[in-house]
């Protein structure tokens, strides 16, 4: 009997990660591809797997609904919500199963290509939290190591890393929740130990990415993961030695201190008054400073205790301190409600004291700091005592619903929902962003509203909720995405090479191209070149066969052809020129017992390559053709590639084609009108090259005679 499951995600290059992972893991025996809707790519497998027969079908569903959409007829986020997820936090895919017209979730991915450092190392902790907390087991996978490029030269800064307690977390959070949640380090294409000293003490023993195949395979099978959990795990804290043995001692814990937390299990708040050495005192800017915050940070210093790192935006007030911290805060703040700070002196409990700006100069961006609030609750519990302090600015509305309505602002706003469901005491020292500006200082007893959410509790004892359609309700950006993906990646890969696929919601981690004999790779892409008035692409295909040379299709899609820039298909060309100037972040041997370099010699390798990796996970090939990546020192030359650009959008709407040509000055258009299964898709071209592709697309696809794609 064949098994359903589903992965739904943000886009569908999340999707395909998690599809290929399935795919490398299992091996089939039997693999075919097709379109259940326009937007629904599915497999068919047969495999073997620890002596059980399996089939089965995995359908991929991109796009949630999220920001008010009704893309699909229900919500998978609804089955979290009701089992205690209460924060404005999503992964990047769920995967479940059907069965008797129920969908049970049974595990959740989040993918992280940024750089882990700085406030960066957090921002999505609420994710992890929210998502955890329901019993969902939440695997957050980091792609280790990332630089960050200086943005004129693109040459490496000095490698960053996140604070210890940041993977810690994981561990302490899986602990006390004894749900499964833990971060899972991935080679990425740019770690190399030769090249950066400080990567030389880490044992690369610890990438977990085969622990990780296993364990989501052996989810699906319904085996026991105990033994890949507590693999993984122990990796999670292996990585937080390495991290600690980079961090300075007077200031942070030394990895034989974390070791005797960890083997103790002992709680971290009690370990660190036992243990710290140090205070907890925030670093922040001379110009990022507010009113009285300064003079606060002062008073916490003398009065603190370090929670794992002084370096951290929080730390622990002992129970004996509290009264002088209110009295102190009183002397800065008069006008902060006495009975509140009373409150806040007679309790018994250590109190975790956590400062935050919030939010950036404008009011408007508070994707860091929403994560932080959620750290500690991951790093302590959630039943830990917390005040936080705010000392960024606030817009007005915002300022006035806190004063008037906590609750409603908490019910819809992201932030303040983190700060007010997780903090007993909100103290605020801020600049108001308003017609007339000013200054506010406030503080508030939120511990009701805090036991509101902590306390929800799930509705029942699985995650599972009524199965819904896997035909999308509405069409829109996402599977514009989808069909060119579907179109290039799996039908047309005997001929195509898949260098880039980053819809809405995708990182922008890399663009790849195969060249002479090698894939080289552009990491940490900028998202415009401005200076040579550059765009970057939503997808670049590269296609062999046609010129002396292989064609590079840069693409940009949307949802209207009215949303397209004006010029952006010189912006897409520019864009790639403009970075072939600089040297590729990395690259591997594609060819090591063959010299091939141009034409179908190159297709039949992409084909047998990329027969069970579709889309953009390009360290995982599994051809014993590839190589590890290397750090490249050589450079491309872009002349070796016919750049054409092309714009992509729904048929419905769309303005008349020479309208949108002049407005582009794209190279092709590819209108995209949905069908029952696929897709109807009219290439349009405007120039010589982009005739020639057309007629080479339109003969690949007469050949394969596809019964869900029609080019024409």
């Amino acid at each position: 009997m064949t098994e359903v499951f589903r992965i739904h995600g943000d886009n569908i290059v999340e999707c395909e990660r998690i599809a290929s992972r399935i795919l490398n893991e299992t091996s089939p025996t039997f693999v075919k591809e097709s379109l259940l809707s326009p937007s629904t790519i599915v497999y068919h497998i047969c495999f073997e797997y620890l002596g059980q027969h399996f089939e089965w079908q995995l359908e991929l569903l991109p796009g949630f609904n999220k920001a008010g959409r009704r893309r699909w007829e229900s919500n998978i986020f609804t089955c979290l919500r009701s089992n205690g997820s209460f924060l404005d936090e999503t992964p990047d895919a769920i995967v479940t199963h059907i069965e008797t017209g129920q969908e049970t979730i049974l595990y959740a991915v989040e993918f992280c290509s940024a750089l882990q450092a700085g406030n960066q190392a957090w921002q999505r902790s609420g994710r992890a939290f929210s998502t955890g907390r329901t019993g969902c087991p939440y695997l957050y996978i980091v792609d280790f190591v990332k630089y960050e490029l200086n943005s004129h030269t693109r040459e490496r800064k000095a490698l960053r890393f996140p604070n210890p307690a940041v993977p810690y977390s994981y561990i302490s959070f899986s602990r006390n929740s004894g749900n499964f949640s833990a971060q899972i380090y991935i080679r990425s294409e740019e770690f190399d130990k030769q090249s950066d000293p400080s990567l030389r003490s880490f044992d690369e023993n610890n990438f977990a990415g085969a622990e990780l195949s296993r364990y989501i395979v052996k989810r699906m099978c319904g085996f026991d993961t105990t033994a890949e959990e507590k693999f993984i795990l122990q990796k999670n804290f292996n990585v937080v030695l390495f991290l600690a043995g980079l961090s300075r001692s007077a200031t942070n814990f030394t990895p034989e201190q974390w070791n005797r937390l960890y083997v103790s299990h002992q709680d971290i708040i009690r370990f660190s008054l036992e243990n710290s050495t140090f205070c907890f005192r925030k670093k922040i800017a001379a110009k990022g400073h507010h009113g009285n915050s300064l003079a606060f940070l002062r008073l916490v210093s003398q009065l603190s205790v370090g929670l794992a790192s002084q370096d951290l935006p929080f730390g622990i007030i002992p129970a004996a301190n509290r009264r002088k911290l209110a009295d102190g805060i009183h002397s800065l703040y008069p006008t902060y409600h006495i009975a509140i700070l009373d409150q806040i002196a007679s309790g018994h409990a250590d109190l975790i004291l956590c400062m935050i700006k919030g939010f950036k100069p404008r009011g408007d961006d508070n994707r860091p700091d929403r994560g932080i609030l959620p750290l500690v609750a991951m790093l302590t519990s959630s039943e830990s005592e917390v005040m936080t302090y705010i000392y960024g600015p606030v817009l007005e509305q915002n300022f006035n619903t806190l004063l008037s309505n906590p609750e409603h602002l908490a019910a819809t706003n992201g932030f303040w929902r983190s700060v007010l469901a997780l903090s007993n005491f909100v103290a605020l020292d801020v600049p108001v962003i308003a017609s007339h500006p000013h200054d506010a200082e406030i503080l508030l007893n939120t511990s009701a509203l805090r036991e509101h959410y902590i306390t929800q509790h799930p509705h029942s004892n699985k995650l599972t909720q009524n199965a819904f359609s896997s035909i999308p309700q509405s069409f829109h950006e996402d599977d514009v995405d989808t069909g060119i993906h579907f179109l290039f990646s799996h039908l047309l890969r005997s001929v195509c090479f898949e260098g880039m696929c980053n819809p809405p919601g995708g990182d922008w981690s890399g663009l790849s191209v195969l060249y002479q004999n090698r894939e080289v790779r552009w990491l940490s892409l900028p998202r415009v070149s401005e200076e040579i008035n550059g765009k970057r692409p939503d997808h670049v295909l590269e296609l062999f066969g046609l010129f002396d040379r292989p064609v590079l299709l840069s693409i940009e899609s949307k949802e209207r052809s009215s949303d397209l820039e004006a010029g952006v298909g010189d912006g897409l060309i520019n864009y790639i020129r403009h970075l072939m100037k600089y040297i590729p972040s990395a690259e591997r041997m594609v060819f090591p017992h063959h010299n091939h370099t141009s034409g179908y010699g190159i297709a039949n390798y992409i084909y047998h390559v990329i027969k069970y990796v579709p889309g953009a996970e390009r360290t995982a090939l599994p051809s014993p053709c590839s190589e590890p990546w290397d750090h490249s020192d050589s450079p491309v030359d872009s002349k070796a590639f016919e750049i054409i650009s092309a714009a992509a959008y729904l048929r419905k709407d769309a303005q008349p084609n020479h309208i949108v040509l002049k407005h582009s000055h794209c190279d092709m258009l590819l209108i995209m009108e949905p069908t029952e299964h696929g897709w109807n898709i009219e290439i349009v071209p405007a120039t010589p090259a982009a005739k020639t592709l057309k007629k080479c697309i339109c003969y690949e696809m007469n050949k394969i005679g596809s019964d869900s794609i029609t080019v024409f």
